[in-house]
C-alpha cells in the first residue's frame, strides 16, 4: 500500500513541476517540432544540417535570426513568409529589430535545451528496447 502512495506522490509531483515557456520578445517560444524542422528546410538554414557559418558574418546573423523567428514569432506569420525568401528573410529581420540581446540568450539556451532533449530522444529510440527490429538474413536467394 505504502508503494502505491510514493507513485502516486510522485505523479502528482511531477504534474505540479512543468516546464515553463520561455518568453522572448512577449512571445512565448514554440518547441522544436517537425512543422518548425520543415520551416527550417524549406528557408535553407544551414543550421538545420549542423552546419553553423562562421561567426560574425552575414549568413550567421541571418541563420540565427531565421531560428529565432521561425521558434517564437506567430505560427501563421512565419509559415506564410517561409514559402517567398524575401518575405521570409524581411520578417525574420522586423520581428527579431525588435529582440534585445538578452531575448537572443534567451532562445538559444532554450534551443540548446530542446536539442539535446531531441538528441536523447533520438539515442533512446536506437538503443534497442524492442522497438527496432534486426534485419535478418534472407532463408532463401527468392527472399
Amino acid at each position: 500500500m505504502k508503494d502505491n502512495d510514493n507513485t502516486d506522490r510522485a505523479k502528482l509531483l511531477s504534474a505540479a513541476f512543468t516546464d515553463v515557456e520561455p518568453i522572448v520578445g512577449n512571445h512565448a517560444m514554440r518547441a522544436l517540432s517537425l512543422a518548425t524542422y520543415d520551416v527550417l528546410l524549406r528557408t535553407g538554414n544551414p543550421l538545420v544540417e549542423g552546419k553553423v557559418p562562421k561567426d560574425g558574418t552575414p549568413e550567421f546573423t541571418g541563420a540565427m535570426m531565421g531560428f529565432v523567428y521561425i521558434h517564437c514569432a506567430p505560427w501563421r506569420e512565419v509559415v506564410r513568409a517561409s514559402f517567398d525568401d524575401q518575405d521570409f528573410r524581411e520578417a525574420a529581420l522586423i520581428f527579431c529589430g525588435d529582440l534585445t540581446p538578452a531575448d537572443f540568450a534567451v532562445a538559444f539556451r532554450a534551443l540548446e535545451a530542446q536539442s539535446k532533449q531531441l538528441e536523447a530522444a533520438q539515442a533512446e529510440s536506437l538503443g534497442g528496447g524492442g522497438s527496432i527490429k534486426k534485419r535478418r538474413p534472407a532463408t532463401s536467394r527468392c527472399s
